[in-house]
């Protein structure tokens, strides 16, 4: 096999596949072509190929392996996935085409999340809720089921025990370890959790936690009544005079496309969309209103810039594969400005006393993500283990309910999850970013956001795409290895201090 052959077909490969990925989850095509695009390069995707990429692992060192092990988790894992390509097709499709009652008139699916957590009724909020998942459960779950049970079945063909053991594998890392570690962080921020998302619920809905229902998060994460700092027709000057601050003019970036049309089909989940890197990249956001506008803004503002400002001399590997808790960290890395006062006073204009009632607020909605990712993991490795997925739509529901302390329905248990253990990259990405944040504090100040200093500190780190790993960054800032302790320190001591 050609090994340099194989690279530039992968970037191809790649180039296709995430332009088909925006065109559809941008809502500017119904119809998605997954399994077309997996039919003309399946030669990327064979046994044989698995083979020789995983013998060149084996027999290399230094770079060499580390870019290897990049293309052998990338040539695997579509292995496994190009054997579902008519199965994404049609859950893609499916999603895009599905319509819900509401209140007598059909709603797109997607677009009824953005009227759930607009719904200030809780009856009919709540009736969304019910309504998406008896959507799910009788239109989505028939073609998802046999889905991940191909995905199970394609990792024990390869002789593996268990889905889970095969990405731990590709992924080199320890995910029962990570469950360890995040089972400490549900541990030392029980008691603060419960107490304070139980005054929130109480004083916003008269509601108690026990009683809440995750349509009741959606409603009180919306929180309009900070709407008046987050003006739609604010969002990406704000953005952009942000970056300015720090030294970086987005419009120069002529690579990176913002993309905030609203359409009734588009994801109401933003992502930044990769067709090739650095030259085009798409930050894609479906504006709902007020702050988490700015928040999703920011996190894939964060993701548009790390890819748009990646060394186009940097190997394929480095440029498009590598360990994706990285671009997630530097995503947080923006993100986090929604928890930082000064910030939040120079660019919204909130007072002293408001912008530390949001910090407040954030922090609590950022705690009760963590948490209910410490529970996504705990599931998704029972999911994903060597028994048959029948009845673990129970532990979904008792897992995902006992971290958040609010109740969740069974009906999601194969739809809230992602390929590839993708929770882990969001939680080491949160370890990450705590330390990172750490850091520019020390070096940068409190108000790094205005230092040009900061800017070209990203800058260089961005440049370097993901040819190191979060372990290697944190080592380059002298840090000896992630450490939970900064993620549980940096959420809990703001929400203390309120």
């Amino acid at each position: 096999m050609d090994i340099i052959k194989y690279r530039k077909d992968a970037e191809l490969f790649l180039y296709k596949i995430d332009k088909e990925y925006y065109l559809h989850f941008s809502g500017q095509k119904d119809s998605i072509n997954i399994s077309g695009i997996y039919d003309e390069y399946k030669y990327l995707f064979s046994r044989k190929s698995i083979e020789y990429i995983k013998n060149i692992k084996d027999k290399s060192a230094g770079e060499e392996k580390k870019k290897a092990a990049h293309l052998l988790k990338f040539c695997t894992e579509g292995y496994i996935e190009r054997q579902t390509g008519e199965l994404i097709d049609k859950i893609a499709e499916d999603e895009a085409q599905a319509k819900i009652d509401i209140e007598g008139r059909k709603v797109p699916f997607r677009y009824s999340e953005i009227l759930m957590v607009n719904e200030p009724d809780r009856i009919k909020r709540n009736r969304i809720e019910d309504n998406r998942s008896k959507k799910i459960a009788e239109s989505f779950n028939d073609t998802l089921y046999p889905y991940w049970d191909t995905l199970h079945r394609k990792a024990v063909d390869l002789g593996f025990s268990s889905y889970s053991e095969l990405f731990s594998y590709l992924k080199e890392e320890d995910f029962y370890g990570l469950e360890a570690e995040m089972e400490r962080l549900l541990n030392q921020t029980q008691d603060l959790y419960e107490r304070h998302f139980t005054n929130l619920l109480k004083k916003e809905l008269g509601i108690s936690l026990k009683d809440s229902r995750r349509s009741d998060f959606a409603f009180i994460k919306r929180a309009k009544k900070y709407d008046g700092f987050f003006k739609k027709d604010n969002l990406i000057s704000i953005f952009t005079d942000t970056l300015f601050e720090m030294g970086i003019d987005i419009s120069r970036y002529a690579n990176i496309h913002l993309d905030v049309e609203g359409r009734e089909n588009k994801s109401p989940r933003a992502f930044c969309c990769t067709p090739k890197v650095p030259e085009e990249i798409y930050l894609v956001i479906m504006p709902g209103g007020g702050w988490d506008d700015y928040e999703s803004v920011l996190h894939e503002g964060g993701h548009s810039l790390h890819y748009g400002s990646t060394s186009s001399k940097l190997d394929f590997e480095y440029r498009c594969l590598g360990d994706n808790a990285v671009t997630e960290g530097y995503a947080f890395c923006m993100e986090q400005l929604m928890q930082n006062r000064e910030w939040l006073m120079d660019f919204l204009k909130m007072s002293s006393e408001q912008a530390r009632e949001f910090v407040y607020f954030s922090n609590l909605v950022k705690l009760w993500f963590c948490r209910r990712y410490a529970g996504k993991l705990k599931y998704e490795l029972i999911l994903h283990d060597d028994k048959p997925i029948s009845g673990k739509e129970s532990s979904y529901k008792e897992i995902l309910s006992a971290v958040n302390l609010m109740k969740y329905t069974k009906e999601t248990y194969l739809k809230d999850v992602d390929d590839s253990f993708y929770c882990t990259n969001y939680i080491r990405a949160w370890i990450f970013q705590s330390q990172l944040k750490e850091y520019m504090y020390r070096k940068f100040d409190y108000n790094w956001y205005r230092k040009k200093k900061a800017g070209l500190f990203l800058k260089e780190h961005w440049s370097c795409g993901q040819k190191y790993s979060v372990s290697e960054v944190l080592s380059q800032l002298d840090f000896k290895s992630l450490d939970i302790s900064y993620l549980i320190d940096s959420l809990t001591d703001e929400i203390r201090n309120f």
